[in-house]
């Protein structure tokens, strides 16, 4: 997940480590996380009791997936999938995936539904 040289230092609150940027250039910037932050990133990289990680090889690779992948397309003259949830609400999409508007009420299927969001929980209310 991370080697210890791109840890410059940590204090109570925070840990500041070495990442590079991708988006400008590859340059090396220092990133400041607070302490339960960068846990949560560190552990994200922990697998479950029983997994195994897997890497991506060949067309699938990293260095390979926009280069080598596009060249197949081109060759094999597949369609470009252009995606068809981009825009859409997370409701919208429950909608086109089970035919089901779920605003409306179970019971009397005319009344909308509100969610209410609680500290833990989604809560539906009927108006």
């Amino acid at each position: 997940a991370i080697s210890n040289h791109r840890i410059i230092s940590m204090d109570e609150k925070t840990v500041i480590i070495k990442v590079k940027d991708y988006k400008d250039k590859s340059k090396e910037k220092l990133l400041t996380l607070t302490g339960v932050e960068f846990i949560r990133r560190f552990l994200m990289h922990v697998l479950p009791k029983g997994f195994i990680k897997l890497r991506s090889f060949g067309l699938l690779s990293n260095v390979n997936q926009k280069t080598k992948l596009e060249l197949c397309r081109k060759h094999t003259h597949s369609i470009l999938i252009k995606p068809i949830y981009k825009d859409l609400s997370t409701v919208e999409i429950i909608k086109l995936i089970t035919g089901r508007d779920i605003t409306k009420c179970p019971s009397c299927i005319l009344g909308n539904m509100n969610l209410i969001f609680g500290w833990n929980k989604i809560y539906q209310a009927y108006p």
